[in-house]
């Protein structure tokens, strides 16, 4: 089963899947946490590495995906590719953010980390 992302182009809605609709997504969840944590007075979240790593003991954070693979994009199919499985992979990395959980574990998350 194909999930795709769906955008509207031309008045139309159009699926989509990949890179192209995970980055921005990903930047457009991180934009509203830095806001969020600017409104509390404290620091924008900066180089966000450390930060989701930290977040791996916290596995409500990000929802793991754990259905897809990668060896096939959208004009061709290759021999070799990585499947999606329980836990970080190379495919999903962590998963995909869970606005509602990092926004409660952030300020917990940035406060033991000093």
């Amino acid at each position: 089963m194909r999930i795709n992302y769906v955008v509207v182009l031309a008045k139309q809605y159009v699926p989509v899947d990949g890179t192209s609709c995970a980055a921005p997504t990903f930047a457009a969840v991180t934009s509203l946490l830095n806001g969020l944590m600017m409104s509390m007075g404290k620091n924008a979240l900066g180089f966000l590495n450390p930060l989701i790593y930290a977040t791996s003991y916290y596995p409500t954070a990000f929802n793991d995906v754990v259905m897809g693979k990668n060896e096939c994009g959208f004009a061709a199919c290759c021999k070799y590719g990585f499947e999606a499985e329980v836990g970080w992979d190379p495919v999903t990395g962590f998963g995909s953010p869970n606005f509602a959980e990092l926004s409660r574990l952030l300020p917990l998350i940035q406060n033991s980390r000093k």
